[in-house]
């Protein structure tokens, strides 16, 4: 194989990660807001948020 072909490859696998950490991120943030009956629900709120941005800027990062 080429280094050509590595690399594409490689960014794909990025970019499909970046995806599932955004949407597992979205998932925290939106079953922390829909639950009540948690006692610290910011700290749930920004762990997902932080999964959003580190998704973000992984798709926008790019692979050499």
């Amino acid at each position: 194989m080429s280094r050509g072909e590595e690399s594409v490859g490689f960014t794909i696998a990025e970019k499909f990660f970046a995806l599932l950490i955004i949407l597992i991120g979205s998932i925290v943030v939106i079953n922390t807001m829909s639950s009540a009956d948690l006692q610290f629900p910011i700290f749930f709120i920004v762990g997902g948020l932080a999964f959003i941005m580190i998704g973000v800027i992984m798709i926008l990062a790019k692979t050499y």
